[in-house]
């Protein structure tokens, strides 16, 4: 079952941040796999294990620390910067939908971390003072600040190139995947509970 934008807003207003947290954000429910590429729910937890199970192998991390996130699980961004977006699968309207995941581990976080530093240079200080530090300080960074430094994007790529590669030929995913690592579950609920609680606001005096 997945559920519609009506619903999801009146649950944002009648349920507590860390609440909708755990209905929307930690549930096992998958909008991508039900609409998109249209399974029926009983081979839903397959390919659920299966993606996770992927991911883990290449990037020797724990099955449990990869997860699915955005407008891909729900069916709607939940990001301050484009609230409610509904995922979108028509090339003709606007840009196509990524496939957010999720990658919680300290390793990977401290390790791109330090290789962020050391590939720091001046042509990159915006990028750096308006996006990563902020990003670091919270606890997780963005694919799409690696893909914009050169030293980065060589590694990360050699890193997830073969993973996106594999997703689409063996489980049939149709859409680009981007990545987040995270420095912990701590800094992920948190993350995802900061900005339920920036809706709330924004949507608290709709009808």
């Amino acid at each position: 079952m997945t559920y519609d934008i009506t619903t999801i807003k009146n649950d944002l207003k009648i349920l507590s941040a860390e609440q909708f947290y755990t209905k929307y954000i930690v549930c096992t429910e998958n909008w991508y796999l039900e609409n998109i590429l249209e399974l029926p729910q009983d081979e839903h937890q397959y390919i659920l294990e299966q993606y996770r199970v992927l991911i883990s192998k290449q990037l020797n991390i724990s099955i449990n620390s990869i997860t699915m996130v955005g407008s891909g699980k729900i069916g709607y961004s939940l990001s301050p910067n484009k609230i409610f977006a509904p995922f979108n699968n028509n090339e003709e309207t606007r840009k196509v939908s990524d496939l957010d995941i999720a990658i919680v581990s300290p390793i990977l976080f401290n390790k791109f971390w330090r290789l962020l530093k050391n590939c720091y240079k001046n042509e990159y200080k915006n990028l750096y003072e308006t996006h990563i530090f902020r990003e670091i300080y919270r606890g997780y960074i963005n694919e799409q600040n690696l893909q914009k430094i050169e030293g980065c994007r060589l590694q990360w790529n050699d890193l997830t190139d073969q993973i996106k590669k594999r997703l689409i030929d063996t489980l049939y995913i149709r859409h680009e995947i981007t990545f987040r690592l995270y420095n912990s579950w701590e800094d992920f609920q948190d993350y995802n509970i900061q900005n339920i609680k920036t809706i709330q606001r924004s949507i608290k005096n709709e009808i």
